[in-house]
C-alpha cells in the first residue's frame, strides 16, 4: 500500500511530506519510572500522530521500571479513538534503569512478531510524538536503515549541559566515534531483531546501534518540554549513563590505550637514551641530574606497564564471562502485565 506521510508543525497544520510505501504497524516502546501523568499525556498525543488516511496503527509497550507510585496506575486509560490500537504495561520486578527497561521492551516487541518497525521514545515529553512522522518519512525512503532523532537544542541547566558536552568529548576521545543521539529512534524490525541478540543493548541502546554495523541516519528534531514534574536525570545518572555507553566500546578503548601506552613507553625510553647520552658523551649534565631524570622516566615507564597489565587482565576476564543477552535473559525481570484496553482502528 502506498500512503501519504504527513507532518504536523507547531501550529498543527498538515503538509504533504512524502509519498512512499510505509510500514503499517508500529510498536512504541517507552520506559516509565514514577511518571504516570506524563505517560498518560504521551498516550493521548500518540493517538493523534497518524490520521485515518495514513493507515498506520500503534501498539504501546510501556515498561514500568520498578515504579513505587503504583496508586496512579488505576487512573490510566487507553484512548477511545485514534491510531493507538492497544496499551500494555510491563511491570518489572525491580528498577533496572531506563536503558535496560528499553531492552525489555524491545524483546517484547520482537517476540510478538507482528510489527513492521519499533519506535523507542521517552515518556516524559522531551521526545515529541509528532516527530515520529519525520522518522517514518525518512524510513520510507530508506527502509533498511535505523532512523535516529538528533536533538538540535538542549534546554537543561548549564551545569548539566556542560557535563553532557564533557561526556560526548570523552566518548569521542576514548572510542574515536561521535555520539549525538539518544533513545528516540525508529528501528526496522530486522534491526530490532538483531539488537536484542546483542549484549551491548543491555547497557546502552545508542552505543549498541553504533556497534551493530547497521546503517543509520540522524534526523534533526527539536527538544520538547516535560509534560509533568521534573526529570529524574541528574549529574550522577548522567555519569552512569556515559560510562554505560563507553563500556560498550571497551575492546576499542583497550586497543587505543595500548597504542597510547606503547607511544608513551617509546617516548620514555627515548628520554632515557637522551639522558644517558647527555651524561656520558657530553659535558652538559649537572651532577646528580641524570640519576633523577632516569628515575622519573623509569617511574613513568613502570606505571605505564602496570596500567597495561591491569587493563589486559580486566578485558580478558570479561571475555571469559557469558554475556547477558536481552533475547535470552530479559523475560525473567517481568513481574506482571497490565493491558489498559484496546480500540479498533479502521484505515
Amino acid at each position: 500500500m502506498r500512503s501519504s506521510i504527513l507532518r504536523r508543525d507547531d501550529a498543527h497544520d498538515l503538509t504533504l511530506f512524502h509519498s512512499e510505501p510505509m510500514p503499517q504497524r508500529f510498536a512504541i516502546v517507552t520506559p516509565v519510572f514514577d511518571d504516570w501523568p506524563s505517560f498518560q499525556e504521551l498516550v493521548g498525543r500518540l493517538a493523534a500522530v497518524f490520521s485515518p488516511e495514513d493507515g498506520a496503527t500503534l501498539d504501546i509497550i510501556a515498561v514500568d521500571d520498578g515504579s513505587t507510585e503504583s496508586v496512579l496506575l488505576d487512573r490510566l486509560t487507553a484512548p477511545a479513538s485514534g491510531c493507538v490500537a492497544s496499551v500494555e504495561i510491563l511491570h518489572l520486578a525491580l528498577n533496572l534503569g531506563h536503558q535496560r527497561a528499553i531492552a525489555v521492551g524491545l524483546v517484547e516487541a520482537v517476540d510478538r512478531a507482528i510489527y513492521d518497525a519499533v519506535i523507542v521514545i521517552d515518556s516524559d515529553g522531551e521526545d515529541r510524538p509528532e516527530d515520529i512522522l519525520t522518522l517514518v518519512a525518512s524510513a520510507a525512503r530508506q527502509p533498511d536503515r535505523i532512523i535516529l532523532a538528533q536533538r538540535t537544542k538542549r534546554s537543561e541547566p548549564l551545569g548539566f549541559r556542560l557535563g553532557y558536552v564533557i561526556y560526548k568529548g570523552l566518548f569521542r576521545l576514548l572510542t574515536g566515534r561521535r555520539i549525538g543521539f539518544g533513545n528516540f529512534c525508529l528501528l526496522p524490525i530486522a534491526a530490532a531483531q538483531r539488537l536484542v541478540h546483542m549484549s551491548e543493548a543491555w547497557n546502552h541502546l545508542a552505543a549498541a546501534i553504533m556497534r551493530s554495523r547497521i546503517g543509520y541516519d540522524e534526523i534533526p528534531t527539536r527538544r520538547g518540554t516535560r509534560y509533568d514534574g521534573r526529570s529524574h536525570m541528574n549529574m550522577t545518572t548522567l555519569v552512569l549513563h556515559g560510562l554505560s555507553a563507553i563500556s560498550v566500546f571497551i575492546d576499542v578503548i583497550f586497543v587505543r590505550v595500548l597504542i597510547a601506552a606503547a607511544a608513551l613507553a617509546a617516548i620514555t625510553l627515548l628520554g632515557i637514551v637522551i639522558v644517558l647520552i647527555t651524561r656520558f658523551l657530553t659535558t652538559l649534565a649537572i651532577p646528580g641530574w641524570a640519576t633523577s631524570a632516569i628515575g622519573a622516566l623509569l617511574g613513568i615507564l613502570m606505571q605505564t606497564v602496570i596500567l597495561v597489565v591491569i587493563m589486559t587482565l580486566v578485558v580478558l576476564s570479561t571475555r571469559g564471562n557469558s554475556p547477558l543477552v536481552p533475547i535470552m535473559d530479559c523475560r525473567k525481570y517481568i513481574r506482571s502485565r497490565r493491558v489498559l484496553g484496546s480500540t479498533s482502528f479502521q484505515a
